[in-house]
């Protein structure tokens, strides 16, 4: 081999080295390929770690139930009955949800007797088919003699339609009482009728 081709030879291979050391990370240039966007370097970055929240439980999808409910007539001479649809979460909550039907209606002709008192504790004993509940009165609850009767023949019906309710037990304001509004004898407990 002679000098002058030993220089080409040198030459070339320089020219192959630089050109390849010029266009290490620069592949996609040379292939044809456009792009803009610089090479990414492993640079370690600090994360800060937020409590992320506890997710809430979802509620279970409320059952639809129809019961009967119990209102008055416009003179506070006879119950009207309707049927009405209850929402509840389980099946405790029926009872109280059915009672609590009664505390509203949108019927003018047949206003509740209901309206101005509330259900402060609504207990169930499965095991004995006992329900216990707890009332306290507003002032419109005090009524005469024809409104305590429906008033306590409401309680009574919308109860006992549950036929494994075989006693009532009714409290005023955490307290057994002789009577609701004066008028009427209140038993204790108050059983299912046969």
């Amino acid at each position: 081999m002679n000098k002058t081709s030993r220089l080409v030879q040198g030459a070339l291979l320089v020219s192959a080295i630089t050109l390849s050391i010029t266009a290490c990370g620069q592949k996609t240039q040379l292939t044809g390929a456009a792009t803009s966007e610089p090479q990414a370097t492993a640079t370690p970055i600090a994360t800060i770690s937020t409590p992320t929240a506890t997710p809430k439980p979802t509620p279970a999808p409320l059952k639809q139930l129809q019961v009967k409910a119990y209102y008055s007539d416009q003179d506070e001479m006879k119950l009207v009955e309707k049927v009405v649809t209850i929402s509840v979460e389980k099946d405790a909550d029926t009872y109280e949800a059915a009672l609590k039907a009664l505390q509203k209606n949108d019927d003018p002709k047949a206003p509740s007797l209901f309206d101005d008192m509330k259900f402060t504790s609504v207990k169930f004993d499965a095991a004995k088919g006992e329900l216990k509940l707890d009332m306290a009165f507003g002032p419109k609850t005090q009524m005469g003699a024809p409104g305590e009767e429906l008033f306590v023949q409401a309680l009574k019906k919308t109860v006992f339609q549950f036929p494994e309710v075989k006693t009532l037990y009714v409290l005023k304001d955490g307290k057994q009482v002789d009577s609701l509004m004066g008028h009427l004898e209140l038993p204790y407990p108050i059983k299912r009728p046969n």
